[in-house]
């Protein structure tokens, strides 16, 4: 039992590092304070209740959430000096010509009014009449993730395996795998009523078969489930566990199936949190074909985009037409076409700059890029041995206008699945006999692309 303590403010009951808990505590304190009559002091009190509030309208659990609507609602129906609530409520946001005006009556007072903005800027709020009422304000960001995931209190390790061929699956099902979760709690006892959160992966379900024998076996692993479709087509389960234990790993082991393929499967996610105490989880991501669970990403300062892609290098033994190598070149979304020189290499843990001179435009683009100016040309890691890009050497590039990154006149160019990279021979080893035709086929190109063109 955890031994909690009245707030300096006298307006709530505390319980350390257990939020939950506080909340309970507080709602069971202001329906005695009710009974007591003590209306001066109840006000700061749900004043306090109401802050606590997340967005959306609930407060962290079902029996949070349940104990602080009975206690409002109680304290809405015995405080009787708020039934003259009578405010005009005003907001000019940046976003908007004209203030969006309310009106806050007693018989609308629990109506939830909220307005949006994309712009990160101030705004104003003016409120004027008789009465009080609670804003909250919510901003929606984007950020990197981190590929070291801090856990508090909970320890968590997710495998997801390939299913033996002879494993029971559904008719429909196209491939099977087998999800395993161990999980351990880091305190000094047992932790009581903990949730799993899993996300499935894109295409996958789980085998509610084998969540029935965990939650109605003998040994009953779980306290019981819940399924739930999104409209992204992941599924999520909801896993709810009596106690975690804090001396050894509990696992779970449960099939999980595929029901339609995708071109990329994004990867799921297991969380694992306290059910009266959301700060006490942990986090881990998993995948098929990704140790981490993380998919593949290409990242320029604070901007990320996905490198899910096969790598492309044209090889040089490899014959192709000029009439094919036109062809390539024309199709649509191209955006340019350039001999470069590769000036240097900056080579990281996750992707490869490599600096470009552009020597020839055979092209032009959307990148308003001269003969001689220099451009950096990124791919992921998992492609520097496929490239083999050396500095000093020439090469025949093109891409789509969609792997063009950044704003002029910093423009970055990602070599990706569509992008055309083929080594130029030397001006001297283009006097051998074996790069001969390939020097002559690409002069042919070179003049073929500038005087006429793609052909419309």
């Amino acid at each position: 039992m955890g031994v909690g303590v009245l707030s300096t403010e006298r307006t709530r009951w505390e319980e350390p590092g257990k939020k939950l808990y506080s909340v309970e505590a507080t709602s069971y304190a202001l329906l005695a304070l009710l009974v007591l009559k003590d209306f001066d002091f109840v006000r700061p009190v749900a004043t306090w209740l109401n802050e606590q509030r997340y967005y959306g309208g609930g407060y962290g659990s079902t029996q949070a959430t349940f104990m602080v609507f009975q206690a409002l609602a109680q304290y809405q129906k015995d405080v009787p000096d708020h039934k003259d609530l009578n405010l005009e409520v005003s907001i000019e946001l940046p976003s908007r010509n004209s203030l969006i005006k309310h009106t806050i009556l007693w018989e609308s007072a629990s109506l939830l009014r909220s307005e949006e903005t994309k712009k990160n800027e101030d705004f104003v709020v003016t409120a004027k009449g008789k009465g009080q009422g609670t804003l909250s304000v919510v901003t929606m960001y984007h950020a990197k993730l981190k590929s070291k995931h801090t856990c508090k209190k909970f320890d968590l390790r997710v495998d997801i395996r390939r299913a033996p061929e002879d494993v029971k699956r559904p008719q429909e099902a196209l491939n099977t795998m087998i999800l395993d979760i161990c999980t351990k709690y880091l305190g000094d006892q047992d932790a009581t009523m903990s949730i799993l959160d899993i996300s499935m992966m894109t295409g996958f379900s789980p085998d509610t078969g084998d969540l029935d024998l965990l939650s109605n076996g003998v040994d009953r692993y779980i306290s019981k489930y819940e399924l739930n479709k999104a409209f992204s087509n992941k599924n999520t389960l909801i896993i709810y566990l009596d106690k975690i234990s804090h001396d050894q790993e509990d696992c779970l082991t449960f099939k999980v199936h595929q029901y339609f393929n995708v071109g990329l499967i994004q990867p799921g996610s297991v969380k694992v949190y306290s059910y009266y105490n959301l700060d006490e989880n942990c986090i881990r991501f998993y995948h098929p074909d990704k140790e981490d669970g993380l998919l593949s990403k290409l990242c320029h300062k604070d901007m990320c985009r996905c490198a899910e892609e096969n790598c492309f290098m044209h090889p040089m033994d490899e014959k192709i037409t000029l009439d094919e190598r036109l062809d390539k070149a024309c199709e649509p979304g191209v955006d340019y076409v350039y001999k470069t020189r590769l000036l240097k290499k900056e080579l990281s843990e996750d992707f490869d700059d490599y600096v470009m001179v552009v020597e020839q435009i055979i092209k032009s683009g959307s990148d308003e890029v001269q003969v001689g100016q220099e451009r950096r040309f990124i791919s992921h890691i998992k492609c520097r041995e496929a490239l083999k890009l050396q500095e000093g050497k020439h090469y025949l590039m093109w891409g789509m206008s969609a792997d063009l990154w950044g704003e002029k006149p910093n423009i970055s160019y990602i070599i990706g699945k569509d992008t055309w990279l083929e080594q130029w021979p030397e001006a001297d080893e283009c006097q051998d006999e074996e790069n001969e035709k390939l020097c002559q086929d690409l002069a042919n190109f070179t003049e073929n692309m500038v005087v006429f063109g793609c052909p419309n």
